[in-house]
């Protein structure tokens, strides 16, 4: 690695990075495989990372659904707990699905 940090070190900095360009007024950290980390001016490019944000998300939201709290739900029916989770998270899925397909 060039910078001889480890990866969790690397995350951290980053982290730093961009509470410190929030409190200075400088453009979102963004990251594209493209391009790699970037200090962008574009709002494109800062649409662009938090439409592929919303993305990993949603998928992330969709395979919890699935395999943990639709099961849960599915065998203690009267669970309150789970079907309150199951719809909060269905409105977050909703959610996170219209923002990844709204054009701009």
């Amino acid at each position: 690695m060039a910078t001889k940090r480890t990866p969790a070190q690397v995350w951290t900095g980053i982290r730093f990075l961009r509470k410190i360009a929030v409190k200075e007024g400088l453009p979102p950290v963004t990251f594209s495989r493209r391009d790699g980390f970037q200090l962008s001016e574009e709002p494109e490019v800062w649409i662009a990372y938090e439409r592929a944000v919303f993305e990993a998300e949603l998928h992330r939201i969709a395979n919890f659904i699935t395999g943990i709290v639709a099961p849960h739900a599915k065998r203690t029916p009267k669970d309150e707990w789970a079907r309150l989770v199951l719809e909060q998270l269905g409105g977050v899925k909703a959610t996170l699905e219209v923002l990844t397909r709204m054009e701009r």
